[in-house]
């Protein structure tokens, strides 16, 4: 049997000490101070149930939804002409965008995997693939951050469009300065369009019928995947309310500790921000202080992206980590610009939606409330349950246009 090189076994053990008095120091924490540590167990339990919980269960479980019907594929391949051009990445690498940008965290780390895995794309081609896929889903910008903590889904949209391009443009310069020198991924020819479209069209269908789910199974399958992330999202949201309020009673009397849950967890991070005193007096800085911590992801971010990326291949924890920071630093420039133009009244989403008061009383009375009264939680929920009715029809339209079986795969024998 082969001997575990000497700095692995030096890994592991620094690994396992550290953990292990984090995991001490955070036990004794709680036992010296048993009411904080509960109170603000509580405080990110009641954020979870009452916006990320109703804002974030339909969008996922759509972004499961359009992934078996096989629309998702079919926008990767769309989109290969400019993951070639843009990121020098090979066309496959457009799916896990694709699917990242729709789903969120960690969907983007796991199809990156599964990528690898197949041999879709190269070792050296992980790294920007999980710059440009690892992005928090688009519905808890707008609904949960935009909606429910600072009243103006305007705002929400600006942050999330200032993520997509950050991230695109934090992939593009870093397929240029940071990938190792090697062979190139080929830039293809101009492609028709109706060419293309006709490939995309057949990978919507071959994606469909790989799958091969009813749309009973596939609609059941997409509530247990969906409660079983938002659970695991709720446990780190409460555990890392939990560290956040001992840093702050153990270490008091400092400001920065505001954003320090940003540095952790980013729902967290996006309700404090939302709460400061920041957005009373620069709503357009404090978005785009929240749009940085959102491009980071948090600790916890990065860690369920680590789980989901699995243990085939090491992960590349320097160049991801710096990715992150590149694309904080293009989306707190980015959305500053875009939060400054909705601000302003020149640009403009959707004419109902709200945008900010300059008056900070008004700002203040009305952004990054909690919504504790029934009448803010049924406009959540009203949100919740429109998107949710949109979802089941694309489900449905997805069912209904499903290719066939083909003959001698069906369970009975017979032909359908």
């Amino acid at each position: 049997m082969a001997k575990a090189h000497p700095s692995n076994s030096r890994r592991a053990i620094f690994l396992s000490l550290l953990l292990g008095a984090s995991s001490m120091l955070v036990v004794a924490g709680i036992v010296h101070s048993p009411g904080e540590a509960f109170r603000a167990s509580l405080s990110g339990l009641q954020i979870w149930w009452q916006n990320v919980f109703p804002g974030l269960l339909p969008p996922i479980m759509l972004a499961e939804l359009l992934a078996a019907s096989g629309l998702l594929h079919g926008f990767a391949a769309l989109a290969e002409p400019l993951t070639r051009g843009l990121f020098r990445l090979p066309g496959a690498a457009g799916w896990a965008i694709a699917f990242g940008w729709s789903a969120g965290i960690p969907a983007g780390a796991k199809e990156t995997a599964r990528l690898r895995d197949n041999g879709m794309i190269r070792n050296e081609d992980v790294d920007t693939v999980l710059l440009v896929s690892h992005a928090p889903n688009p519905f808890l910008i707008v609904l949960v951050i935009g909606f429910g903590f600072m009243r103006s889904p305007a705002l929400g949209w600006a942050i999330a469009l200032g993520l997509w391009l950050a991230a695109i443009a934090a992939g593009a310069v870093w397929a240029r300065i940071a990938k190792p020198r090697g062979p190139r991924v080929p830039v293809l020819p101009a492609t028709q369009p109706r060419a293309l479209l006709i490939r995309a069209l057949r990978a919507a269908a071959d994606a469909r019928k790989e799958d091969g789910r009813p749309f009973g199974k596939l609609l059941a399958d997409s509530v247990t995947g969906a409660v079983g992330t938002l659970m695991t999202v709720g446990g780190l949201m409460m555990m890392s309310a939990v560290v956040v309020r001992l840093l702050q009673l153990f270490l008091p009397g400092n400001d920065l500790w505001l954003q320090v849950p940003g540095l952790y967890e980013l729902h967290l991070g996006a309700y404090e921000t939302s709460q400061s005193a920041l957005f009373v007096s620069d709503p357009a800085r404090a978005c785009a202080l929240l749009a940085a911590a959102l491009a980071w992801t948090g600790w916890s971010g990065l860690l369920q992206a680590r789980a989901a990326f699995g243990l085939n291949a090491p992960f590349p924890w320097l160049r991801v980590i710096s990715s992150r920071l590149l694309h904080s630093a293009a989306a707190l420039v980015i959305v500053y610009a875009l939060a400054k133009l909705v601000l302003s009244g020149k640009l403009r989403f959707a004419e109902r939606w709200p945008v900010p008061s300059a008056n900070a009383e008004a700002w203040s009375a009305s952004a990054g409330v909690l919504p504790n009264g029934w009448s803010h939680l049924s406009e959540n929920m009203t949100v919740a349950l429109a998107s949710f009715g949109v979802f089941l029809l694309l489900a449905l339209l997805a069912a209904l246009i499903r290719p066939k079986t083909p003959k001698g795969k069906d369970d009975s024998g017979g032909q359908r």
